[in-house]
């Protein structure tokens, strides 16, 4: 019997997690289009590709720190490293004080026989450990911003910066993510836009310092608007990630997105911005192609950057958003399903 404590406890943490609020906080235009930094102002809604020519870096990194602290009601401070401490420190501080006093108010000694217990301790304990693995506890909240860090830091070593040239002269640049390592050949693959490379004949492959690579395209696909490039891993003297494609069919709308890349140029390079999957399968001004809505912030120079999942997967290629001075936050995607498949075709020389 003298584990009905903790049953009590644990009845009691539950409530309590359950119904406070927070308490613990541990780039196809559809008439025009354009592939440079443009700005329409007082005019029709158009699409806007989202491509640019300024060069320059920067970026940072977030930290996250080790331990966490709170404040509960009443003015405790309680600092914890992760859900067990947390609970551990509270069966601590209100053990004895509830055990005592529901005992007492209660007459549990009469009320529940040890089979009646145990059962229904199984049943709380079983409930509360469903409530931490599922997230809806309101703990969740730190586990969405720690895997906020991860993908802003996947992006920094996976996404790059793509130049394209003709001859010596700059036609356009966006940005690209890494999605594949071929080791027998030491290359990795690159996705961008087809707009991004299409009037070039050369390109570079830039990174967060203002160095480059020399990029060789693969192949692309004008009606997707996709395209791949190469760039060898012989010389590198940086860390580079490569990018899983995740699954972009079966992502709910109002999820978590995540968009990265270069907006207007590399003065911002690797830029994170966050917005929720607005809608799916909608129509702009390409026969046969659907695209992803979000309202993760885009601009131009973003063009062929990826849009993440919380889970640090690819579910899209940034494209195009919709541009006028009375339409806000309305970006658009390739899905990554449709990426895939026009990726595969090209790879295989089709």
């Amino acid at each position: 019997m003298k584990k009905l404590g903790s049953l009590v406890i644990l009845v009691f943490i539950t409530l309590v997690f359950i119904a406070c609020e927070f308490p613990f906080t541990q780039t196809g235009p559809v008439s025009t289009m354009t592939t440079t930094a443009t700005t329409t102002t007082e005019a029709p809604a158009t699409t806007e590709h989202i491509s640019s020519h300024t060069i320059n870096q920067t970026t940072t990194i977030p930290t996250m720190p080790d331990t966490a602290t709170t404040t509960a009601a009443g003015g405790i401070t309680i600092v914890f490293s992760d859900y067990q401490d947390l609970l551990d420190q509270l069966y601590a501080m209100v053990y004895q004080d509830i055990y005592d006093q529901l005992y007492a108010e209660f007459g549990f000694d009469e009320l529940i026989d040890e089979a009646l217990y145990e059962e229904i301790y199984s049943q709380v304990e079983t409930l509360f450990a469903d409530l931490l693995d599922s997230g809806q506890l309101l703990l969740y909240v730190d586990d969405v911003q720690q895997m906020l860090y991860e993908v802003a830091d996947l992006s920094q070593t996976s996404v790059v910066g793509v130049t394209s040239y003709l001859g010596s002269t700059a036609q356009s640049l966006g940005s690209g993510v890494i999605y594949k390592y071929d080791a027998e050949q030491d290359l990795y693959y690159v996705i961008t836009n087809e707009h991004v490379i299409d009037d070039g004949d050369n390109f570079r492959i830039v990174f967060v310092d203002g160095s480059y690579v020399v990029g060789t395209l693969v192949g692309d696909d004008a009606t997707v608007d996709i395209a791949v490039l190469t760039f060898s891993g012989a010389t590198l003297d940086r860390e580079v990630t490569v990018s899983v494609l995740g699954n972009s069919a079966s992502l709910p709308i109002g999820s978590f997105v995540i968009a990265a890349g270069n907006p207007k140029g590399y003065d911002f390079y690797g830029s994170v911005t966050i917005g929720i999957l607005s809608g799916k399968d909608r129509n702009l001004s390409t026969p046969g192609v659907t695209y992803l809505q979000h309202d993760a912030s885009i601009n131009s120079g973003n063009s062929g950057g990826p849009l993440y999942n919380l889970q640090g997967e690819v579910i899209g290629i940034n494209v195009a958003k919709y541009a006028t001075s009375d339409i806000e936050g309305m970006g658009f995607a390739i899905p990554i399903d449709r990426v895939k498949t026009v990726v595969a075709a090209i790879e295989a020389g089709n």
